[in-house]
């Protein structure tokens, strides 16, 4: 592993191809009624798309855009899941969704009364479905364009904050027009890995995983899980998304 590259962006460079294949498959195989029959799969395409557009305006600078893009992406995995999870009830439900009387948000409570109680727990020692839970909650502000989502086209100064003579910090933000911050790039492309992660577990608790992609998925979560952008490793992940993080030595770029 190269120098100063963290673990779970090396090990979501390794597995984002096996896991999206495997989910490819998955979504293409599904057995249900021609209306609904295509639905995960145009759900993978939009989040593979989603994703690549979302890479691209990220290392241009457009980290708002590519914030927002991966918000969709999340809708989008709640469609797949419920397309490939195998429920004697995951049919009706999908069928619900195709006829708009079903919201996402609705979508993901059927998730979490009915198949999440079997997946495990998330990142840390958290239920699965406080998992997802809180990680909607937290990307939900960047559904549209909101005071949060602007935040995440400045760019915070290196070197900055700074701490003051009276113990407080001085921060300097540039403004213009796609203000590439190195810090939100990264963070950008581990929300990424955490889809992808998120992907591969959904996979596994529907699928006969062999031993070795079963361990690399779970090192991969667990690589995630003490990024020190995650911040305080633990549940609280109104935090996870805000658009200034550093360390209290004032560095911005972490791992």
């Amino acid at each position: 592993m190269k120098e100063n590259v963290p673990e779970w962006f090396s090990l979501s460079e390794e597995l984002t191809s096996s896991v999206m294949k495997r989910i490819s498959h998955a979504a293409q195989a599904c057995e249900l009624s021609v209306s609904v029959r295509s639905a995960p799969m145009l759900a993978h395409w939009f989040l593979l798309d989603s994703m690549l557009l979302a890479n691209q305006a990220s290392r241009e600078g457009m980290h708002a855009n590519a914030l927002s893009l991966t918000r969709q992406c999340l809708e989008a995995l709640s469609v797949i899941e419920l397309g490939i999870c195998g429920h004697r009830d995951a049919e009706s439900t999908l069928e619900k969704w195709d006829n708009d009387s079903l919201s996402p948000g609705k979508l993901r409570t059927w998730l979490e009364q009915n198949v999440w109680g079997s997946y495990g727990s998330g990142l840390w020692k958290e239920p699965w479905a406080t998992f997802m839970r809180e990680f909607a909650a937290a990307l939900q502000p960047y559904a549209h364009y909101c005071t949060k989502l602007a935040q995440w086209q400045v760019r915070l100064v290196p070197g900055s904050p700074q701490k003051n003579s009276d113990g407080g910090l001085t921060a300097i933000m540039e403004m213009r027009p796609r203000a590439y911050d190195p810090q939100k790039a990264t963070r950008i492309t581990l929300f990424h890995a955490i889809l992808t992660y998120t992907l591969g577990r959904i996979w596994m608790a529907n699928n006969q995983a062999d031993a070795e992609f079963r361990a690399n998925i779970t090192r991969l979560g667990a690589a995630l899980g003490k990024s020190r952008y995650l911040d305080g490793h633990q549940t609280n992940w109104g935090q996870q998304f805000w658009a200034m993080m550093w360390s209290t030595d004032g560095s911005t770029v972490l791992e």
